[in-house]
C-alpha cells in the first residue's frame, strides 16, 4: 500500500495556496479598477453640475481633506491589522507549545 510522501503534498498544498492568493489578489484589484473607472465617469457626469460652497462656521476648525481622512483610516486599519497578526502568531505558539509539551 502506497503512503502519500509528506513533502509532494505539503509543496502542493503551498502551490495551492499560492495560486489562491493570487487570482484572489488579481480579482480585487479588478473590482478596484472597475470602481475607480466608474467613479471616474460618475465624476465627469457631474462636474457640469453647480455645486453650492459649504458655508464656514467660526470657531470650527476645517476638515481635512478627503486624502489626509483616508490615509489616517488606513493607517488606523493597519495599526489594528499588525496587532491582531501579533495576537494570532502569539496564540499559534501558545497551542503548539502546548501540543508539544
Amino acid at each position: 500500500m502506497a503512503t502519500p510522501n509528506t513533502k509532494t503534498t505539503t509543496d502542493t498544498m503551498t502551490d495551492m495556496a499560492q495560486k489562491f492568493r493570487e487570482q484572489l489578489v488579481s480579482t480585487v484589484q479588478q473590482g478596484q479598477k472597475m470602481s475607480i473607472d466608474a467613479a471616474q465617469t460618475w465624476v465627469k457626469a457631474v462636474s457640469v453640475l453647480p455645486a453650492m460652497d459649504l458655508p464656514t462656521i467660526p470657531g470650527i476648525p476645517a476638515t481635512p481633506g478627503m486624502e489626509a481622512a483616508t490615509k489616517y483610516t488606513f493607517d488606523v486599519a493597519t495599526d489594528l491589522l499588525n496587532a491582531q497578526r501579533d495576537f494570532a502568531l502569539q496564540m499559534t505558539n501558545v497551542l503548539v507549545s502546548a501540543q508539544t509539551a
